[in-house]
């Protein structure tokens, strides 16, 4: 790899390593299996590999600026932009990412950031790394403005399995980024695909905790060969520089990693469309696994793994879970073999139940390459069709889906491959489209779906605790039932509660009155499905340190 200076190759375990085939009591969400639909299938190991761990190490490269036209809509250079990926921050920022073509021999990643809602786009440069990097992936990851990172290293880059990790502290400002990677050829991986990422914040002391990175490798480990096995990689609890890879060589044939962690609870789930040879008519069917991170601190190895799907082949999965509603949007030959429709399973209560509905389905062209957004209750699903980019809403969860409507402006322009558009929170969307002759990267707004979107924007002290809660979304909020939960020595107002109506657009402030309590002290606040957790110190009738 061109990284400017020679690379130690050999990377050194940590001594919490454990074997890779230990076993290990394997618990299920719970559920009787009789109410389960036929085309959910909750599926146990025959073995359960434990994670091992490894240290990471620094990229010593700058930045690279790229030199573009100025009338761009968002990024276009004299080579084709493909894959774009695209994440929203807490203070409005937008930070993407996408692939530059140069070559069959020659690609990079290059960033790209918007502060004013996608009106216009700043070039941040790019990673000049020796090879073929692909398939970006951002996510939004703590505090105002801050975002993680991955993408699909180069099949020579430590035989393909060193895993990516970029942190963005202000995209902005160069100084804080950090590119790092980890080497898993001491284990035998290679040949890393497909990666996507979910950021996560809620990890108490672990401030260098980014969240889970899910992909697909090909695995040597201990004399056993494995092809395109799911595979899990995520920071240690306790240690800053190691990072655990977990992969599950029972599975193999998986492809299009996609996860997300539902925010509420710290509930991961990811997903793949797999070669499932267990049923009748083989086929690919989506592969889903559930986890709760917080579990994986105390290395506690727990992970649940359920098949969706029946007679049909089930491909391009992408995954959003908000507020204990979970989205699963792929294409699949339901109606007619070989003919792609878009359809969603979908969960009401963080993966115990499911139900599957139609986005799109017509008859005569496939609907292909879905990505979703989730809010909750509502949720948004683009796709491409004929060459354009469509967009459809739920706002019940996923049992109905509004009528598709065209994205983009110029018609038959949409580049046609899996990743090719990417929607991030609030609608806002990038694509990879054809117009000017070239592969270029585009934006647009897809809208919001007509419900109510709350999001607890912050909790702060001072003479009791106040939570600001935000109504994001297209519809007024009514009679919203919230509270405000102290854990801790607190005697006089642990616990208040009531309802309020929060218009469109607007925030209130929710209030817990006067307090009396000694010691640290968790502040929950809830409204309707939205929550959020902080800690803080309670002094007498005053909340500190709130954070």
């Amino acid at each position: 790899m061109k990284r400017g200076m020679a690379l130690v190759t050999l990377c050194v375990a940590l001594g919490m390593v454990l074997p890779a085939y230990g076993m290990l009591g394997n618990e299920t969400l719970e559920n009787d299996g009789a109410s389960l639909p036929h085309w959910v299938t909750p599926i146990t190991p025959s073995t359960i590999p434990k994670p091992v761990s490894t240290e990471k190490r620094e990229v010593p490269l700058t930045l690279t600026p790229m030199l573009a036209p100025l009338d761009i809509p968002a990024a276009t250079t004299e080579y084709d932009d493909i894959h774009p990926t695209l994440a929203l921050s807490s203070s409005g920022g937008l930070f993407g990412a996408y692939t530059i073509y140069q070559s069959l021999m020659e690609q990079d990643i290059a960033f790209l950031y918007s502060s004013d809602q996608g009106q216009s786009w700043d070039d941040m440069g790019y990673y000049s790394i020796e090879g073929v990097q692909d398939y970006p992936a951002i996510d939004y990851w703590r505090g105002e403005n801050s975002f993680v990172g991955t993408f699909t290293p180069d099949p020579s880059d430590f035989d393909g399995s060193a895993q990516y990790l970029l942190r963005v502290g202000e995209p902005t400002d160069p100084d804080t980024w950090e590119l790092v990677y980890w080497d898993w050829t001491t284990y035998g991986q290679r040949d890393r695909e497909s990666a996507d990422i979910a950021g996560y914040d809620d990890v108490g002391d672990a401030t260098w905790w980014y969240g889970v990175i899910a992909s697909t490798e090909g695995s040597d480990y201990e004399g056993e060969t494995h092809e395109h096995v799911p595979v899990f990689n995520f920071p240690d609890y306790t240690a800053s520089d190691s990072g655990w890879g977990w992969w599950w060589p029972e599975y193999d044939n998986a492809a299009h990693a996609c996860v997300d962690i539902d925010r509420s609870s710290g509930m991961m789930y990811a997903a793949w469309d797999q070669y499932n040879e267990s049923r009748e008519s083989q086929g690919r069917d989506i592969l889903l696994a559930i986890a709760d991170v917080h579990d994986w601190w105390e290395e506690n190895w727990v992970m649940n793994w359920y098949y969706l799907g029946g007679e049909e082949d089930n491909t391009y999965p992408d995954i959003a879970a908000e507020n204990g509603y979970i989205y699963i949007v792929l294409q699949a030959d339901i109606m007619i073999p070989g003919k792609q429709d878009i359809i969603c399973y979908y969960s009401h209560d963080g993966g115990t139940t499911w139900e599957t509905s139609t986005i799109a389905a017509d008859p005569a062209v496939d609907e292909q390459y879905p990505s979703i957004i989730a809010y909750g209750e509502g949720a948004s699903c683009i796709f491409v069709l004929d060459g354009n980019l469509y967009v459809s809403h739920t706002d019940d969860g996923g049992v109905k889906w509004s009528e598709p409507v065209m994205i983009n402006d110029e018609s038959g322009t949409v580049y046609e491959e899996y990743r090719t558009a990417h929607i991030a929170h609030s609608g806002h969307t990038l694509w990879t489209d054809t117009r000017s002759g070239d592969a270029d990267i585009y934006y647009d707004g897809a809208g919001l779906p007509p419900t109510p979107i709350l999001s607890i924007q912050e909790i702060t002290g001072g003479f009791g605790a106040k939570a600001t809660v935000a109504n994001v979304g297209t519809a007024d909020a009514e009679n919203v039932a919230w509270s405000i939960v102290f854990d801790g020595l607190v005697f006089l107002g642990k616990e208040k509660s009531g309802t309020v109506t929060i218009p469109a657009g607007e925030e209130v402030t929710l209030k817990t009155g006067l307090v009396l309590g000694i010691g640290p002290v968790t502040i929950t606040a809830t409204a309707a499905d939205a929550t959020k957790t902080a800690n803080g110190f309670v002094l007498g009738p005053l909340v500190l340190g709130v954070s």
